[in-house]
């Protein structure tokens, strides 16, 4: 059994910082999934981005790892176990230093992230050929993010070959016409490209800020976990 008040409070703390750790591995496989199915990025994916799809799989498994993490912590933490509490606080640090840099690095490269994408796009889209002329998903893909931006064409409504007759261009039902239509028709004049370039900034910056808030979460595992195996009397590896 763990020896001192200090031990014996790590023991219990980390046993209920480990079940808020294995939700937050739940969170983020969650978004993982989410960002799979949202329609503002879902649609993304029609059009060939396939890097970002990796972006979704690599927040579903970091997410499964963080769970698996998580529930050996609390294996640990209940069993006294000092070969698995060693584990769980290898992996606490490492997981720390992945999440800060992250987070660094998300803030660090968000216009670059933005400006490779639109690169990325720009090269797909091909402006000299009319969406009208294009395949069915890549219409339908363009459509769902007209209806989700509320923009009208890529770089302009001009990439629709008769921009009156798409129906996510509409803007007449809009009740501020002045901030969203085109002066001379009722139709989007905004573009779709700068304005996913701005969601796209945004959501990194968000996500970058998220991580290195969360990064300190580890870290206080990682404190209570030292804490709780110089308090542990059983040998190493015996429940």
């Amino acid at each position: 059994m763990a020896d001192g008040c200090c031990a014996s409070c790590s023991k219990i703390l980390l046993f209920i910082f480990n079940t808020l750790f294995w939700l937050m591995g739940a969170g983020l496989l969650t978004v993982g999934i989410w960002s799979l199915l949202d329609p503002g990025l879902k649609n993304l994916t029609l059009l060939d981005l396939s890097y970002l799809n990796a972006v979704s799989y690599m927040c579903i498994a970091a997410g499964g790892v963080i769970m698996v993490v998580g529930f050996l912590g609390c294996c640990g933490a209940i069993t006294e176990n000092k070969c698995m509490l060693v584990t769980f606080a290898i992996c606490q640090f490492l997981i720390f230093g992945l999440m800060l840099s992250a987070g660094i690095v998300g803030l660090v490269y968000r216009d670059r992230v933005s400006k490779e994408l639109t690169s990325v796009v720009n090269d797909i889209v091909d402006s000299t050929t009319k969406i009208d002329q294009k395949p069915e998903y890549f219409r339908d893909a363009t459509v769902a993010l007209q209806e989700t931006f509320k923009c009208c064409g890529y770089d302009s409504y001009n990439n629709w070959q008769t921009p009156s007759s798409v129906s996510s261009c509409d803007c007449s039902r809009e009740t501020d016409k002045d901030e969203y239509c085109n002066s001379s028709n009722p139709r989007y004049y905004r573009s779709c490209q700068s304005l996913f370039a701005d969601y796209l900034s945004w959501g990194v910056q968000l996500a970058a800020i998220i991580a290195m808030a969360l990064s300190v979460l580890p870290l206080i595992g990682l404190c209570m976990t030292i804490c709780l195996i110089k308090g542990v009397n059983n040998d190493v590896g015996v429940v």
